[in-house]
């Protein structure tokens, strides 16, 4: 599949960029947008993981399912490096997803069959352009090299999932 051969190069990458950066990790500048960027990050993928979770069980929509699988493994990997940088950083990280998102889940999972994959379609499409947002943010505003490093990683599964779900929205002829 195309995607899996362009994050495995990303993922090589993000592995690199880390392991180069780790070293100098307890001696670079460290700045608050660096520990927002790594608490919304580490919110974003629990979120993204849960949803993945959530469409597993409920949707029978092939497409959806394989990006549902797509989203569990690429975030969960994506948010163990988020907590490898959090816990050198020292920054607490929040144990599950914020309100907001545990709600815009929950009235996606009360809607059955095609309502439900619409609505988590959507969902997911919400999110990526939030997180690829907040990315940038990162990318712009950033202080430690390691925390920006993985955000210009996490960019790239988070503009691919945003691609497959935009491709998976569009109408069927």
């Amino acid at each position: 599949m195309r995607i899996t051969a362009v994050l495995s190069a990303a993922a090589l990458s993000a592995g690199l960029a880390l392991a180069v950066a780790s070293p100098a990790a307890a001696s670079e500048e460290f700045c608050a947008e660096d520990a927002k960027y790594l608490v919304r990050a580490h919110r974003g993928n629990l979120a993204e993981v849960t949803s993945g979770q959530a469409a597993l069980a409920e949707s029978a929509n092939e497409g959806v399912r394989t990006i549902a699988g797509m989203l569990i493994r690429h975030h969960a990997w994506l948010d163990q490096k988020i907590t490898d940088l959090a816990e050198r950083h020292g920054v607490a990280m929040p144990p599950k997803p914020n309100q907001r998102q545990r709600d815009d889940l929950a009235a996606v999972a009360a809607k059955n069959g095609v309502e439900f994959d619409a609505a988590w379609l959507a969902l997911q499409e919400k999110a990526h352009v939030q997180s690829l947002d907040f990315i940038d943010r990162e990318l712009a505003g950033g202080c430690a090299p390691a925390v920006r490093d993985s955000a210009r990683v996490a960019a790239v599964p988070v503009r691919l999932h945003l691609q497959e779900v935009r491709e998976a929205l569009k109408p069927r002829e």
